[in-house]
């Protein structure tokens, strides 16, 4: 769930937002952190398995869920319109063409995620737009998980999920959350191992079911199991040839190795994957604390 932008799209009056590496690396080092981790994999792949073919369509690789949790916070903070999305991460660090996120955005206004705000038949660089409630709810629903696995860490931020019902708490978050990415942009960089996962489609599901066979007994959360190419497409939603063609690349860039039915993840990959959750929980964490009514 990446939702980076310049702190420009956040300049508007919000609660403070207060995170560090200290945060990330208490988050790490929780007893607990490894079962956030496997909670989150286990609800996020059921949620993922359950996703209508749109729904599926807007979040299955990482190019479009980057542009999808974009849209999500500006129209959190009445920001959306097409040149606000092009000034964000996803485009600006080049991770998705401008291209690329013209034809999403009205692909996105196409299938009923996007509504225009007032008159006009195509999409100016200025048209005002707001995301309709079949795009909020999915979007929710990713940062509803994403919390469920914080809750198991901090019962603090528990009460947040009791707010999730209510649409302005929902936009204060995810806004509380993009100001937390765009302050700290080195949270989720593209060149970590685990973007070999997510810039594929399902890859991001395929890795969470990889995390889902890891033995109960380990000292790493990657480190080996018995896998199936069938079962791994299932759970990705796509073919048995693009999970194999992930798997190799993976295996060339030494980040696993598999034989005789046993996949064997190297502690590098185990290493990046640890910093992404972390990251992404201490991310969610420090927006839920903002959030939330104090005393």
């Amino acid at each position: 769930m990446e939702v980076p932008g310049p702190v420009g799209a956040f300049d508007t009056p919000a609660p403070p937002v207060s995170m560090s590496g200290r945060d990330t690396e208490a988050v790490r080092r929780h007893p607990r952190f490894r079962a956030a981790v496997e909670t989150y994999a286990a609800t996020n792949l059921a949620r993922y398995g359950a996703l209508g073919t749109l729904e599926h369509w807007l979040v299955n690789d990482m190019g479009r869920a980057s542009l999808s949790g974009a849209i999500f916070v500006l129209d959190a903070v009445n920001r959306l319109t097409p040149a606000a999305l092009m000034s964000l991460g996803p485009v600006a660090t080049g991770e998705v063409s401008r291209g690329r996120a013209r034809l999403f955005l009205q692909q996105a206004v196409d299938r009923d995620f996007i509504e225009r705000i007032g008159p006009g038949v195509r999409l100016a660089s200025d048209t005002p737009l707001r995301a309709t409630g079949r795009f909020h709810s999915l979007m929710a629903d990713i940062l509803h998980v994403a919390l469920e696995a914080v809750a198991v860490l901090a019962p603090e931020a528990a009460p947040a999920l009791d707010q999730m019902a209510r649409r302005p708490f929902v936009q204060q978050l995810s806004a509380c959350v993009g100001r937390i990415v765009a302050l700290h942009p080195d949270l989720f960089p593209l060149a970590s191992p685990v973007q070999l996962f997510q810039a594929r489609n399902g890859g991001h599901q395929i890795l969470e079911a990889l995390i889902l066979r890891q033995p109960a007994e380990r000292e790493r959360l990657l480190e080996s199991c018995a896998y199936s190419i069938s079962a791994l497409a299932r759970a990705a939603r796509c073919s048995r040839p693009h999970v194999i063609q992930l798997l190799r690349d993976a295996k060339a860039q030494g980040l696993l190795r598999f034989e005789g039915g046993v996949l064997t993840l190297e502690p590098a990959l185990s290493e990046a994957v640890e910093v992404y959750y972390a990251n992404l929980f201490a991310a969610v964490r420090a927006a839920a604390a903002s959030t939330l009514p104090k005393g």
